[in-house]
């Protein structure tokens, strides 16, 4: 009998997820910045230099903002411009990438 009675008095919010929109609403986008020609051919040499199992440092613009990674390569795919971690990265969205070990290197 408590436990119904607990339930009428229970927090009611006629408003659910406002708060999660306002926040959303509220995050700042960034545009995408263009990269210096010397920039982009680095990228363009380390991106050659990559194999399947290579560890490397990335970093990229993703869904209005920069993001940063450290992963394993699963697979890289020059004709689709991208490349797969845990999740496809497009070759133009990259700022930086650093190989933090060679895939040769390591076993598991």
């Amino acid at each position: 009998m408590r436990s119904e009675r607990a339930k009428i008095f229970a927090p009611f919010s006629p408003l659910r997820g406002l708060d999660a929109a306002y926040r959303e609403k509220e995050r700042i986008v960034l545009q995408k910045s263009e990269l210096m020609v010397d920039r982009i051919e680095e990228i363009n040499r380390t991106l050659c230099q990559l194999t399947q199992g290579d560890i490397v440092q990335i970093t990229y613009y993703s869904d209005g903002g920069n993001k940063t990674k450290t992963g394993r390569i699963v697979s890289v795919l020059p004709v689709k411009g991208m490349l797969i971690m845990d999740i496809p990265i497009s070759f133009s969205d990259i700022y930086d990438i650093e190989i933090v070990q060679n895939g040769g290197y390591f076993s598991e």
